[in-house]
This record gives structure tokens, C-alpha cells and sequence, in this order.
């Protein structure tokens, strides 16, 4: 029971109600010397002041960002006006790359979303000539190796190479066959790995608009010698002239289908009409 002197306190209940933390967390920084209560009463029932509500949400704030316990606890015990701007300031930084990561992660979803609806919505049999806008990508190094077994250090190359930039791993990805390959119709090798970012923020490269002659089929990356043969069958029929790079891209891929029967890839060469 609080004695008159300490009247105007709040009590543990009252303070986590105020403060949305929970009685439990309250006990937790107590114990841990992170954040302790106003008054402590003989019979151990912990009593906090109004103006500790600000100090507790700093540091529900930094537990939230991640900040070590260790880090907080230094921080509370020796508040000043210049370690609190100090903090306040690093923290502001690393918060808004959080808002930036989640940001990318929010724009990686809708893609993949975007990408899911047309692989569901394509035909595989057609064969058309389309005409797209440009289209951002995240394109890895240069390298030049067999689409069936492209080595584990490429990829582990494009994925720290996504990570320097700040691009969400989980992108639909796609690989580039250049323009002499397809003039040879040699399509076994491939030169670059396709991120479709859709944000030109976090492109490194456009693809550029234009008519372009398109296919869809079913499997993996590595099942596009089908879809190929029809496409340089569709090219030399209608007489058309390739003019660029190849792009392919993973409309449905093992998020999308479990089954190689279920997944959609779709390929797209530039030609001049």
C-alpha cells in the first residue's frame, strides 16, 4: 500500500496500462536494472511517476530496434541532453533503413503477387508479339555458364550483390541470353541473372520498351529449350529481325507450385517488326 508521500504514483497495473507494456516486461527491466519504478514499497509492489511514461517508451523504442539490453540499461542510468541526442540521432538513422528494408520488402510482395495473377492468367501455347514498357531490373555481373548448372558461387555472388544495394531477396527472378546467342539460336548458356524489382529505385538496369515476340511454358528456368524452338519458329515465319537480348522470368515459381508442372516462365525477345 502506498504511503501519503507517494500518493500521486501509479501503481505497476496502472503504469503498464498507460504505457501498453506489459506488467511482465515492467518486472523484466526492473530486475535487469534497465528501467525500475519510482518507488519500490517495503512490501515489494512497485510504484512509477507520469513522467516516467516518456523514458519507457525510448526504451521500448530501442528494444524494439534491436538495441542490446546492455546498450539501454547504460543509456538509463546516465541520462543526459547529450547522450540522449546521440542516441535519439543514430537510432533515427537506423530506423529509417528499417522503413526503407520494410519498404523494398512491401514492394518485393506486390510484384511477386503481380507476377503470380499473370503466370495463372497466361496461355503456353500462344506465341504473340507483345509490347511492354520498361521494365526495371536488378541485374547481377557478368558471367557466362549453362542454365542447368549455373554454380552455387554465382548466386551467392547476385545475392550479396542484392544485399550491398538493399534489395529484398525474394524478387521473381529471370536470366538474360544475349542478342548474339539468339542470332546462332543458341540458347544453353546464359549471362546474367534477373531480379524484377518493378521500382526503378532498386534497378541497376531498364529494359527497354518495345514490340517484342512472347512465349509462356511450364517448368523451371532451366526447361526454356521449348519455349525457344517456338519462338525463333514464330521469328522466321513472320520474318521479323532480332534486335536485343533475351529475357526470361519466373511468373510462377516454388512459391507459387510445389509441382514443375505448376510453374510458368515466360520469355521475351526483342524484334524489329
Amino acid at each position: 500500500m502506498k504511503d501519503k508521500k507517494h500518493s500521486a504514483l501509479l501503481t505497476i497495473s496502472e503504469f503498464s496500462r498507460i504505457s501498453e507494456i506489459s506488467r511482465k516486461a515492467l518486472i523484466f527491466y526492473d530486475n535487469t536494472g534497465v528501467f525500475s519504478p519510482k518507488y519500490t514499497a517495503p512490501n515489494g509492489y512497485r510504484y512509477y511517476a507520469h513522467e516516467q511514461i516518456y523514458v519507457i517508451s525510448v526504451v521500448n523504442i530501442l528494444k524494439e530496434l534491436g538495441m542490446p539490453l546492455s546498450q539501454i540499461k547504460e543509456y538509463t542510468s546516465g541520462i543526459t541532453p547529450e547522450n540522449a541526442a546521440s542516441l535519439l540521432k543514430s537510432q533515427g538513422i537506423r530506423l529509417r533503413r528499417k522503413i526503407a528494408e520494410l519498404q523494398s520488402i512491401q514492394d518485393m510482395l506486390d510484384i511477386r503477387r503481380k507476377k503470380l495473377k499473370e503466370g495463372c492468367d497466361e496461355n503456353t501455347d500462344t506465341v504473340q508479339v507483345r509490347h511492354f514498357e520498361e521494365t526495371p531490373v536488378f541485374v547481377s555481373d557478368d558471367f557466362r555458364a549453362e542454365r542447368a548448372h549455373l554454380p552455387d558461387d554465382i548466386w551467392l555472388g547476385f545475392y550479396m550483390k542484392c544485399k550491398e544495394k538493399d534489395v529484398s531477396f525474394g524478387y521473381p527472378e529471370g536470366y538474360l541470353v544475349p542478342e548474339n546467342d539468339l542470332l546462332k539460336e543458341q540458347t544453353n548458356q546464359v549471362t546474367n541473372i534477373l531480379a524484377y524489382v518493378n521500382d526503378a529505385q532498386y534497378a541497376n538496369r531498364i529494359i527497354p520498351a518495345g514490340d517484342y515476340v512472347t512465349a509462356c511454358g511450364r517448368g523451371g528456368l532451366e526447361d526454356a529449350a521449348d519455349i525457344y524452338r517456338r519462338l525463333f519458329q514464330f521469328i522466321r515465319n513472320e520474318c521479323f529481325r532480332i534486335s536485343g537480348n533475351a529475357y526470361e522470368e519466373r511468373l510462377i515459381d516454388e512459391v507459387g507450385s510445389t509441382e514443375k508442372n505448376g510453374q510458368i516462365i515466360r520469355i521475351r525477345i526483342p524484334v524489329h517488326i
